[in-house]
């Protein structure tokens, strides 16, 4: 469940509502089936968060073994920034940002009454036909043959990095594991009378303090990695699939237009009025799609740059701080290790 604070202009007081995943994922449907979205790259819904703690659990294990010390808490954090994401990238968009349904979404207290989303086998099945069909169909506009193949070779540059990121991630909660397991053996000697195993154990003592450091250290480094570029990568591997959308539903449109002009040049006489008109219609559509398109890809342009630079900044300031952080504690406890009297 996410609470929503919102703020109107020229009201005192905003709005707080509450609202689940299947509420931002009717919205999401509403918002797209109650608009022309022909030429628009639809800003996309981050993925269902998971429901309870024992999911959280299985997927950490898996993803740092059955063995592990530690165990990656729930995302909830991330998932809160991913979902506010969304509604900025929707408030901004100048055709989702004045949808009533996404008014009613951030202001009315009780979530409206929703349907379930039709996600079944079939329909993923019709679309990956049709993108095998016409995905491939040769465009009347050299501008738009590039944009597709850069859209196409984007996506995989952005899954793949956001993978990659991702697997970073998990290294560094493996190695705070390791981290752990190795400070909890060092202090595992038993305290004896013997003056000698004494003083082993006091420089165990200081070595198992490091280890500790070491491990918060790989710990902080790899949540608030999540949290920045993470974040940014996951987006953009999900944008870049909006992207591809686009260019396929305006090939769709000029495959439509192309059918329909070659249905005019066969056409009877009797016919060939009426089949003008679908024509007609159809090329106004395609030509308001491309028009609608450039402007589209100019924005997400400027968007991925924008955002990939505050990302990075973000990320590597926040790297630094941790690291120079804990660096301060690792060079006391070399030092407190240093000035042991044995």
């Amino acid at each position: 469940m996410f609470t929503i604070h919102t703020s109107v202009p020229g009201q005192e007081k905003g709005h707080i509502v509450l609202r689940q995943f299947e509420d931002f994922e009717w919205l999401h449907h509403n918002l797209i089936v109650s608009n022309n979205i022909e030429g628009v790259i639809i800003p996309p819904l981050p993925v269902k968060p998971l429901s309870d703690p024992k999911s959280a659990e299985a997927l950490s294990r898996r993803q740092l073994g059955d063995h592990t010390r530690v165990l990656r808490g729930d995302q909830f954090e991330t998932d809160c920034k991913a979902f506010q994401k969304y509604l900025q990238l929707m408030l901004c968009h100048h055709v989702f940002g004045r949808d009533k349904n996404l008014a009613s979404f951030l202001t009315d207290n009780e979530a409206p009454v929703r349907a379930r989303v039709n996600k079944g086998i079939m329909n993923r099945l019709t679309n990956a036909l049709d993108n095998a069909r016409k995905g491939n169909h040769k465009d009347v506009d050299d501008y738009f043959t590039a944009q597709r193949h850069f859209a196409n070779e984007y996506s995989k540059a952005a899954k793949e990095a956001s993978l990659n990121f991702n697997k970073l991630l998990v290294a560094q909660w493996r190695l705070s594991s390791q981290y752990r397991i190795l400070a909890t053996e060092l202090t595992s000697c038993e305290a004896e009378r013997d003056e000698s195993l004494v003083k082993l154990n006091r420089i165990l003592k200081l070595l198992s303090e490091g280890c500790e450091d070491e491990a918060a250290c790989y710990e902080l480094k790899s949540g608030q990695g999540e949290m920045t570029l993470g974040l940014y990568f996951d987006l953009m591997a999900r944008y870049s699939e909006s992207l591809k959308d686009m260019h396929f539903r305006r090939t769709c449109s000029l495959i439509e237009f192309q059918t329909a002009e070659k249905a005019v040049e066969k056409a009877k006489p009797i016919k060939k009025a009426a089949l003008q008109e679908v024509s007609d219609a159809a090329k106004k559509s395609f030509e308001a799609s491309s028009e609608q398109a450039k402007k589209e890809i100019t924005s997400f342009t400027q968007l991925r740059l924008l955002n990939s630079s505050e990302a990075l900044s973000k990320y590597a300031e926040i790297q630094m701080k941790i690291s120079q952080d804990f660096y301060s504690q690792l060079f006391h406890s070399r030092k407190a290790l240093l000035e042991l009297q044995l």
